[in-house]
């Protein structure tokens, strides 16, 4: 697949420090946005293990040295889907354990994921970071919401006007290194030339409505670097109260070679 990324991440207006952590390697095709929570600086160091721990993870698959799975994973996908599944799994795990120094108590990290692989791109999310597929104009989300409020939402629980309990929307049902294990939601993309995946925490959305944000994905004037620094400007702009983070990968056209070398691997 021929695609080309760009991410950015910005400490807001309010905030003091910035507990996001993002990676972007598109020569191993990995893309993560990981929201870190919890005491004072304490989610910094679970977000930021949680893209070390996986962009190492995913160095040693890209260099042969394939790790062992944690445990059996019975879901009918692809290995690389699998292996992305075992290293959220792995660091989970790590995150779980460094809780038990004082300082580290109870701290944990959504994560948000993209894996390339050929013609399908696989998304696995923990948490409320959000992934979107712009398609001729149309943003839909695809990654799933782990949240009290989402899940309230899902049964139908809104007020008149379509709103929750305004105290449910930060609460999250699912958290890395909450415990032992971590149930991570997949699920694969197919995008065609023209289409562009965004991956973001949530400073992004709750200060940018979607149709603002499909506003700035839609112009394809602007680069796509452009296009990350105009949705951070404009999160800020809407108030910028949390750490802003977002990556975009574009889908492009691919050329002969590509297609010829697709054929005869098939």
């Amino acid at each position: 697949m021929n695609f080309r990324s760009a991410g950015k991440t910005d400490i807001g207006l309010k905030r003091k420090i910035n507990e996001d952590n993002i990676l972007v390697e598109p020569d191993i095709g990995l893309f993560i946005v990981a929201d870190g929570m919890g005491g004072h600086k304490a989610g910094d160091v679970a977000s930021r293990m949680v893209v070390e721990t996986m962009g190492d993870y995913w160095s040693k698959v890209k260099a042969g040295k394939t790790p062992s799975f944690l445990e059996p994973i019975h879901q009918d996908i692809s290995d690389p889907a699998k292996h992305l599944l075992n290293s959220i799994s792995l660091t989970n795990i790590i995150i779980h354990e460094a809780q038990k120094r004082p300082e580290y108590h109870r701290m944990g990290s959504t994560v948000a994921a993209l894996l390339v692989e050929d013609t399908c791109v696989w998304a696995a999310n923990v948490g409320d970071t959000r992934t979107y597929l712009f398609d001729h104009g149309r943003l839909t989300q695809v990654s799933q919401e782990h949240s009290v409020e989402a899940e309230q939402r899902a049964m139908g629980l809104t007020d008149a006007m379509g709103a929750t309990h305004p105290g449910m929307k930060n609460l999250l049902t699912r958290v890395m290194g909450q415990h032992k294990t971590v149930d991570v939601y997949i699920t694969p993309i197919h995008p065609e030339p023209g289409d562009i995946l965004l991956t973001c925490s949530d400073g992004l959305t709750n200060y940018m409505s979607e149709a603002a944000i499909s506003t700035v994905l839609d112009d394809f004037s602007t680069s796509l670097e452009r296009k990350t620094d105009i949705l951070i400007d404009e999160a800020n702009r809407g108030g910028g109260g949390d750490n802003i983070s977002v990556i975009l990968l574009e889908i492009l056209e691919e050329g002969r070679w590509s297609k010829l070398k697709k054929k005869l691997k098939r």
